[in-house]
């Protein structure tokens, strides 16, 4: 038979393993991963020139309090509201594409952040549009297109909303109407069809287009562009 000094040993050993275990289990059921609640990304408000990045960055705060830095996470997503102003890489890298105001956002899971960007051109000293001239239909109902060029930079702002394109009568300079901008037709500048057209083909318009400077006042393109249009 067993001691009572060997049963005490026995009963402490089995009360130990037992402890251990329902330690086991309760930490187990307490020690869970936190859960991520909110995204701040930044900076905002931000202000970058076309064709220039700035790197985004998005932290994490989970339900314990910590925070971490979960920009380039394979469970983050980037995004930007208008990609013809900014797109955003996978790591969070705004670029920008023309000008005016975008927002940037983060989503992990449920949880999602922003911030706003502005992206702005280059201060503009001269604007070339091409070809300097074409011959289009007024009932073909093709598409023709115009490619205004900013310098410095080389910058295409065809179809930014600060471009302002304008057709006027060759020979008189009044202003002529039924000439509309399409978003389909051009792989590189801005493409252009015909709706109410108000002059009879063939006729023969000259084109210009104008933007904001940059720094004040509005630069026009000087350089002679002609669109024969016919039948």
């Amino acid at each position: 038979m067993l001691s009572s000094r060997r049963k005490l040993q026995l009963a402490a050993s089995f009360g130990l393993l037992v402890l251990i275990a329902v330690v086991g289990i309760g930490c187990n059921g307490f020690f869970v991963d936190p859960i991520l609640q909110t995204i701040t990304v930044g900076p905002t408000g931000v202000g970058i020139l076309v064709n220039k990045t700035q790197q985004m960055t998005a932290i994490g705060t989970y339900d314990d309090g910590s925070q971490k830095n979960i920009t380039g996470s394979g469970s983050t997503t980037w995004t930007t509201n208008d990609q013809t102003i900014a797109t955003v890489s996978s790591s969070g890298l705004v670029t920008g594409v023309g000008a005016g105001n975008a927002t940037v956002t983060a989503t992990n899971g449920v949880a999602t952040g922003s911030a706003s960007i502005t992206v702005s051109l280059n201060a503009i000293s001269a604007i070339t549009v091409a070809p300097t001239s074409q011959s289009v239909s007024a009932t073909g109902g093709v598409p023709f297109c115009l490619t205004a060029t900013a310098t410095p930079g080389d910058v295409d702002i065809s179809t930014l909303t600060s471009t302002n394109w304008a057709f006027t009568n060759n020979t008189g300079g009044a202003a002529v109407s039924g000439i509309v901008k399409t978003n389909t037709g051009c792989t590189t500048g801005q493409a252009w069809t015909f709706s109410n057209f108000t002059l009879t083909p063939p006729v023969t318009v000259r084109v210009t287009a104008s933007a904001p400077s940059g720094t004040s006042g509005t630069v026009t393109s000087t350089n002679l562009v002609t669109v024969t249009i016919t039948p």
